[in-house]
């Protein structure tokens, strides 16, 4: 008679999806702890806000991952407006440091 594996638990889901365990943290030290805190400061404010504090996370990738938090959908739906948006902000946040 074959072993009965016990299944594993399953994780529970991300409170702000596509981000994980490295930057899930950085998110609630500075505040963000759900999609709709992303939401009521808006992508924009809320990706300023984690690089005052995290300054590694000055990419675009970063800035994505907030965009499409807010919209709800995969980061890679988001629309050519949005994300020619998240690159200049990251350009230009590369330029002033």
């Amino acid at each position: 008679m074959p072993l009965k594996r016990k299944a594993k638990p399953k994780a529970a889901p991300a409170a702000i999806p596509n981000f994980g365990p490295v930057c899930t943290p950085e998110l609630k030290a500075v505040g963000i702890h759900s999609v709709e805190d992303i939401r009521k400061l808006g992508w924009v404010e809320a990706y300023l806000l984690w690089v005052s504090r995290f300054p590694n996370r000055v990419n675009v990738n970063a800035a994505i991952g907030l965009v499409s938090a807010e919209r709800g959908v995969a980061w890679h739906q988001i629309s050519s407006a949005d994300k020619q948006q998240a690159q200049a902000l990251v350009s230009r946040l590369r330029k002033d440091s």
